[in-house]
């Protein structure tokens, strides 16, 4: 398979080498990024380019051309502290403004440094340091360590501007394979590495999502509302402007009422979100009674054996009628006030997601499709066609891409969307890329027929005491399957048996407590913004009608792993794994070895014999 970038000929796909998986071919169009973007801008003028609230809370549009308008001026604005080539970081939460100075630096030159908020000061002032920022953009105030390392302090929302003429923009002489921007990962060890990701990647990226995904015509509106610090939904950003799409900005603080507004086409998101959507169904349906509960979730049940079907293929004239009458009577309700209704699909990424939720989200009518990758490989290295998806797996080699399993089934991937390597970090860089250009992802993974399925990383492998060895993961996703499970992390590392210390989805288990007649402290009960339920008191989670249940959800869990891999003991634990607390990655991604330095004590109890 030939891949044309820049006019170079670029050979993807060896036939005589056995147990490479190849994607379907693309032509990579010539850079650099400036030249996409004044092209697309030229062609999609008008259109929408994004929505957001104003100050007032109402909702405004900017077009291509008025966002092109803004980038220029701010462009203009930063090349009079910093030169072409320079690094510019930024740390602010998902907006409009993040967007504008993203293109701004296409135009400019100069490489953007995402920097979480969420990161310690010792994280943001190493990024900073270690790209060699001159210029740091903030929403916020951030610690004098961090500024202290910079030339120019800059606020989001009071951003420099100047006269810019974008026919000599000096983004227009950038080569392909100047790096475009550094994206640190937020890492569950150490500290972040920065991934060089080219024009190129970006490129190629853009050109795999066309032919991967399902073609939906300019003005399709998208969302934004997972970070744009991250590449997932900052590559979902420039695959929608590649096609003509409008970024509807929301807060994820406010995700229901923000559907229910803007109706969007196409979501990118995360299990997360998913499964809230899924368990807020499910307590909703819970609550009624009589013929109406009866019907509802018969209908759910009629959903997630339609999904299944459509897997197989051929849902049979019995089933379609039935998914039909559940439709009329249920489905259509769910979608309206989910705000889903309008969706031609969504993707789900940066984790695993029970089969169950993907299968009800399909026969609900809302085709979710899983895909995989990394920071490393510009977002995707594998999706599920819409054609061709198998739920649990992350689906074939994106268009462009090969796939193979290394030593210990390890995944590697090659394409034009692999990182240059890491900033600063020869050796990082030759761990993970070898000489034939693989990319090394540390994840291991099996193939389902052509599906790429994976099991875990490698290195959260650990060994019982007996020499079995145990992927955490696939354990963690079977006990999450149930309502009352938030997060699991397993513990098994040199020890006699698995045992797991459990987040139970507290505002499940304040509706079970509230049926049972159980008491607790309300006073103690805390909830963030968005009203989720993030702590309950401790003498809740050690109740024992709490405890019986959790142990019942444990067991069916248990029925689906091999003997040597069931959950033999659970802690409960009274609030919820954080990103305060180092116990999440900004990416929402445990840091095992915080967890357990954290929850030392219950995780020994449960090795008191």
């Amino acid at each position: 398979m030939a891949v044309e970038t820049a006019g170079t000929e670029v050979t993807e796909g060896r036939a005589s080498e056995e147990g490479v998986r190849v994607g379907d071919p693309i032509v990579v169009p010539e850079g650099p990024l400036c030249a996409w973007y004044l092209d697309r801008t030229e062609r999609y003028a008008d259109l929408p380019a994004a929505k957001f609230r104003d100050d007032g809370g109402e909702w405004t549009t900017r077009s291509y051309t008025e966002l092109l308008e803004e980038a220029a001026e701010v462009a203009g604005g930063l090349l009079e502290l910093a030169d072409p080539g320079d690094r510019v970081a930024i740390s602010a939460e998902t907006r409009y403004e993040w967007s504008v100075v993203d293109m701004a630096t296409v135009l400019a030159r100069l490489v953007l440094v995402p920097v979480y908020p969420s990161f310690s000061p010792e994280q943001m002032a190493f990024v900073v340091e270690d790209a060699g920022a001159k210029v740091l953009i903030r929403e916020s105030e951030v610690p004098g360590e961090v500024t202290d390392v910079v030339d120019h302090v800059l606020d989001l929302e009071d951003l420099p501007r100047a006269e810019f003429d974008v026919e000599s923009a000096p983004g227009l002489d950038a080569a392909d394979e100047d790096v475009h921007t550094l994206v640190y990962t937020s890492g569950t060890t150490g500290m972040p590495k920065g991934c060089e990701l080219t024009h190129t990647n970006f490129l190629a990226e853009m050109e795999m999502a066309i032919v991967a995904m399902p073609e939906q015509p300019p003005g399709t509106i998208g969302t934004a509302f997972l970070p744009l610090n991250h590449i997932y939904q900052r590559m979902a950003h420039y695959s929608g402007m590649n096609q003509g799409f409008c970024s509807a900005y929301m807060d994820v603080k406010n995700l229901l009422e923000d559907f229910g507004e803007i109706r969007p086409n196409v979501v990118p998101s995360v299990p997360r979100v998913y499964r809230r959507m899924y368990d807020g169904i499910r307590e909703a349906v819970s609550e009624e009674e009589g013929a109406k509960r009866r019907i509802a979730e018969w209908a759910m049940g009629v959903a997630i054996e339609y999904g299944e079907a459509l897997e197989r293929g051929n849902p049979g004239s019995v089933l379609r009628a039935k998914h039909a009458l559940a439709d009329r009577l249920v489905l259509s309700t769910f979608r309206e006030r989910l705000g889903v209704d309008e969706i031609a699909y969504a993707i789900t990424g940066a984790a695993s997601i029970d089969a169950e939720v993907l299968y009800f989200f399909w026969g609900m009518g809302v085709p979710l499709l899983e895909g995989y990758g990394a920071t490393e490989t510009t977002a995707g290295l594998t999706f599920n066609r819409i054609d061709n998806f198998h739920p649990g797996t992350v689906g074939e080699p994106m268009p462009g891409t090969e796939v193979k399993l290394g030593p210990e089934n390890e995944v590697l991937g090659r394409g034009p969307q692999i990182m240059k390597g890491y900033w600063n970090n020869p050796d990082a860089t030759a761990d993970a890329l070898d000489e034939d250009g693989w990319y090394h992802t540390g994840d291991v993974g099996e193939w389902q027929d052509d599906h790429l399925k994976i099991v875990d990383r490698m290195k959260r492998l650990q060994v019982l005491d007996t020499g079995k060895n145990i992927y955490p993961a696939p354990i963690e996703d079977h006990l999450r399957s149930s309502q009352y499970v938030e997060e699991a992390m397993v513990v098994a590392e040199g020890r006699k048996y698995v045992t797991a210390l459990v987040q139970p989805n507290f505002g499940a288990l304040l509706k079970f407590a509230d049926a049972e007649g159980i008491d607790y402290d309300e006073r103690a009960v805390v909830r963030d913004e968005m009203d989720n339920v993030n702590a309950v008191p401790e003498s809740l989670v050690e109740h024992p009608s709490v405890v019986e249940l959790l142990d019942g959800e444990v067991a069916e869990a248990n029925t689906h792993l091999a003997d040597y891999e069931r959950v033999k003991k659970t802690r409960l634990v009274p609030r919820a794994f954080s990103v305060e607390e180092d116990e999440l990655t900004p990416t929402l991604k445990k840091r095992r070895r915080d967890i357990e330095a954290n929850w030392e004590a219950e995780i020994e109890s449960m090795y008191v014999e």
